[in-house]
């Protein structure tokens, strides 16, 4: 009897259990306020289908319909230039033909549209949530993104694409034509989703194919002041600052900084387009202005205010504001002494035939044959007397050295040099290369500082320190002719 008891008891509570599985199962799903819609899950189904049946070299057209407009990109041939490495380390200018994803009113980033279309070529749905859903803005499918391949046969597919997941690991979607929604893996409806900021090129000069030597013109503001104008000499492809008050070769460690970014900078953001106001981004004011012509082409770049690692920036022709990274522009506040050349003159011995020094009170006189032709036998004469060993041309050439080597240590674009030079340098080139004379005085301060660097009877706007001239090492001016007066007295 007691058997039974325990028979009957274990039926009852088999049969709760049995009648408590089957009413969670039918319930499963349905939110707590009993709505017949389900909520928004990848758990339904595993069903899987291909969701673009175009092949992925077929697909020559792709819409984007997103919420700032519609954008079509087209498949199209085009004369594409590029740089090709020399055997001897230079590079050349090659044009190709090659099909490209295209814009009429931006240029495009190729290489992003390409992962566009192999996202759509090989998307594939993870779980059917819904076959007829009821309301479509528990996934974000009422005002969805819609993007649509084309192939070259004219056959057209649109999937509409929604919201994350609240795993975050997928996207929503269905096909237009097709009221089921699906899910896809997020990183692939992110890349299906691209809008145009996404796709618009960040290179803004249209080409890869650019090398320093393609710019001709710079000139350079900071707070609204130009700093420096420059431009490329043709003959020798160097750079000379032109202005605005100093005419100087440049420094090319440093100024080489400008050109080389100018030509390499990409964006890192696009913020905003046809802005209302610019103020927002400081470009109503802009901290640096880059005013250039590169490849016979006019731009200006303008950078507005930091924010953090970046600055906000747009270039005049194209109304869009965007965002570069700050890392690299560490040369922008550079003072104009690192970027101008500060030495006097520095022309190499070998183009020199004769060097004039004159300098508390005498005149030195250096007679110069040098050559770097292999096996030239050079001759030099100071003085008259003739330089016969190598202790003897040793100090020979650091003389030159200390002539040379005067450079300012300052920048005076204000005052007025007046008086007579204590030192004069006179050069007597080779050849003509634009001078065949080059004359070089230094006419004391009024404040006792040093001297005003003048060069053919312009002042440089480059200022020596007097104690430069009194430098004791072995190339210093006066400390150079007191070895080289020594070494030659040891012959006498």
């Amino acid at each position: 009897m007691k058997n039974w008891k325990k028979i009957i008891i274990l039926l009852v509570i088999f049969v709760i259990f049995l009648a408590a599985f089957i009413f969670l199962n039918g319930n499963q799903g349905k939110p707590d306020n009993g709505n017949e819609t389900p909520s928004p899950t990848d758990a339904i189904s595993s069903d899987e289908i291909k969701l673009i049946d175009i092949a992925q070299e077929d697909i020559s057209k792709i819409i984007l319909k997103r919420e700032d407009g519609e954008f079509i990109l087209t498949k199209e041939e085009r004369d594409i230039e590029t740089l090709v490495a020399n055997d001897d380390g230079t590079t050349k200018k090659v044009t190709e033909k090659k099909k490209v994803w295209v814009n009429p009113s931006f240029d495009v980033d190729n290489d992003l549209v390409e992962d566009i279309v192999s996202a759509a070529a090989t998307v594939t749905t993870k779980r059917l949530i819904d076959e007829t859903p009821a309301d479509l803005t528990i996934y974000g499918l009422d005002n969805a993104l819609i993007t649509t391949f084309v192939s070259s046969e004219g056959k057209e597919v649109s999937i509409e694409i929604g919201n994350l997941t609240p795993k975050q690991d997928s996207y929503y979607v269905r096909k237009t034509e097709n009221s089921a929604v699906y899910t896809i893996d997020s990183y692939k409806g992110e890349t299906l989703i691209y809008g145009k900021f996404d796709v618009m090129s960040k290179n803004l000069y249209g080409t890869e194919a650019l090398t320093s030597e393609d710019f001709n013109t710079l000139i350079f503001s900071r707070d609204g002041k130009e700093v420096f104008r420059a431009e490329k000499i043709i003959a020798s492809a160097d750079w000379r600052i032109t202005g605005p008050a100093l005419e100087r070769e440049v420094n090319t460690s440093e100024f080489l900084k400008f050109p080389e970014w100018l030509k390499s900078f990409r964006v890192k953001e696009f913020v905003e387009e046809n802005p209302s106001d610019l103020k927002i981004y400081g470009l109503d004011s802009p901290q640096y202005v880059f005013d250039y012509t590169l490849n016979n082409e006019i731009y200006r770049l303008m950078l507005g205010a930091k924010n953090e690692d970046e600055y906000y920036a747009m270039m005049e022709s194209n109304n869009t504001v965007f965002t570069i990274g700050a890392t690299e522009l560490n040369f922008v506040d550079l003072p104009l002494k690192d970027l101008v050349s500060m030495f006097a003159y520095i022309p190499m011995i070998y183009d020199v035939e004769k060097l004039v020094i004159e300098i508390d009170g005498r005149t030195d006189i250096l007679l110069i044959d040098d050559s770097q032709e292999e096996g030239a036998i050079s001759e030099f004469y100071f003085n008259g007397q003739k330089i016969e060993n190598d202790d003897q041309e040793d100090m020979f050439r650091k003389y030159y050295q200390g002539a040379i080597g005067i450079m300012g240590d300052k920048i005076d674009l204000d005052s007025i040099p007046t008086g007579e030079p204590a030192v004069r340098l006179t050069y007597t080139m080779k050849k003509a290369n634009p001078d065949k004379l080059v004359e070089v005085e230094l006419i004391p301060t009024n404040d006792g500082y040093g001297y005003f660097i003048m060069k053919n009877d312009k002042y440089t706007g480059l200022v020596i320190g007097e104690r430069k001239l009194h430098d004791e090492s072995n190339t210093g001016i006066r400390k150079a002719y007191e070895n080289l007066s020594e070494v030659l007295s040891k012959t006498e």
